[in-house]
């Protein structure tokens, strides 16, 4: 699916699903800082790691969108879905959120 590369560990599809609607979604974990705002960011790397994203899913139009996740965050998220604080403390219906 992805091409092996030194930007990419891990890539899979993912279904986030609501009662109106459900979408697959492209989760591509990177080596790279994916934001402007994380330290090391190189745009050069990330721009190239989206054009890769995005020929994939020109070529699988069953992919309705893709997310890049770095792992290398610090925030060091464990799992890419989370619940909302807001969510748990009322507990009412529990639908979990794309972490990006």
């Amino acid at each position: 699916m992805v091409n092996p590369n030194r930007l990419v560990k891990s890539a899979w599809i993912a279904a986030e699903v609501s009662r109106e609607k459900s979408e697959k979604v492209l989760v591509v974990e990177a080596y790279i800082a994916v934001s402007p705002l994380e330290s090391g960011y190189d745009a050069g790397r990330y721009g190239r790691l989206v054009e890769d994203v995005r020929r994939i899913l020109a070529e699988n139009p069953d992919i309705d969108r893709a997310s890049i996740l770095s792992v290398h965050r610090e925030s060091r998220c464990a799992a890419l879905f989370r619940r909302g604080a807001c969510e748990e403390e009322r507990h009412e219906e529990r639908r979990p959120e794309l972490v990006a």
